[in-house]
């Protein structure tokens, strides 16, 4: 079950980060990052240790932590940073 839960979170940020490819009027739109609290972090992590070192979510994971990242990047670039 955890790992469906982490595949629909990878889903929304796929969507959520093709608002930040299409600037609207000028105005760069970025989507908003979830909050993960350090307890959840904790989980996450544990979660991803349980699995085999060549489990495809470990890839889906990375994939939705470096869309995290372009969605930082996106932020700091709409405040003009």
């Amino acid at each position: 079950m955890p790992g469906l839960v982490l595949a629909a979170l990878l889903a929304a940020s796929c969507l959520g980060l093709a608002a930040c490819a299409a600037p609207h009027q000028g105005k760069i739109e970025c989507p908003k990052l979830v909050q993960y609290t350090d307890p959840q972090l904790d989980a996450i992590q544990a979660s991803l240790n349980k699995l085999p070192p060549d489990d495809a979510l470990r890839a889906a994971m990375q994939d939705y932590e470096d869309m995290r990242d372009d969605t930082r990047v996106c932020q700091a670039m709409a405040k003009g940073g």
